[in-house]
């Protein structure tokens, strides 16, 4: 099962940690976790659909006596079970869709989120988001062109690639964000003038 709530203490860290970082350079972080990045309605009727098979396998060449009519509720029984345990079990979800598929409902997502966060409208253009989808177990990192303009094509890939790679949960944001600052501070300085555009607080959506 995915976390359906963040941990307050963790929380605040990670908001002390995103001001640390402004403070120090003209960034504006946005951090958003997701519990997922799609319905999955399809994963769901995959599954069910296997376990109405299976079912109807056991009524058919089972050792006990089925009457003809119950082979109808049998089955659809076994298959809207079959899809209440999907919803329940990320593995499920998982296992019934492809790592392809997933990653790219999770880029959409993070696209999305980017322009609807607002993270495209600050003053110097200088807006990171650092998004996280749980039951995908993948993180995305999409900076505005003030970030992307200033840091290094190399040193930027290299902690895209290494951001995807790890293994991707609420505690993982913390060692995002230590890797991000002093590429930002670096790059990015903080400047005269600069304000707080966006809100430190990380948003989670569980739905």
């Amino acid at each position: 099962m995915i976390q359906r709530k963040l941990d307050p203490d963790l929380a605040a860290a990670l908001a002390e940690r995103i001001r640390a970082v402004e403070a120090a350079s003209s960034a504006e972080l946005v951090v958003e976790i997701r519990a997922h990045s799609g319905s999955y309605s399809h994963a769901d009727a995959r599954f069910g659909a296997l376990v109405a098979f299976v079912a109807l396998l056991i009524v058919l060449f089972s050792p006990w006596d089925f009457k003809d009519l119950w082979v109808p509720p049998v089955v659809l029984g076994a298959y809207i079970m079959g899809i209440l345990v999907a919803r329940i079990l990320s593995l499920i979800r998982r296992a019934m869709t492809t790592r392809r598929d997933r990653d790219r409902r999770v880029r959409v997502t993070a696209a999305a989120t980017f322009v609807e966060r607002g993270v495209t409208n600050t003053t110097r253009e200088t807006g990171l988001l650092i998004f996280l989808s749980l039951l995908e177990r993948r993180m995305e990192l999409i900076a505005d062109r003030g970030v992307l303009d200033a840091v290094p094509v190399l040193e930027w890939n290299q902690l895209l690639e290494k951001t995807r790679q790890r293994d991707a949960d609420a505690n993982a944001l913390l060692d995002v964000i230590r890797e991000l600052e002093p590429l930002l501070t670096k790059y990015v300085p903080a400047r005269a003038g600069d304000r707080d555009e966006l809100a430190d607080e990380i948003r989670f959506v569980n739905r």
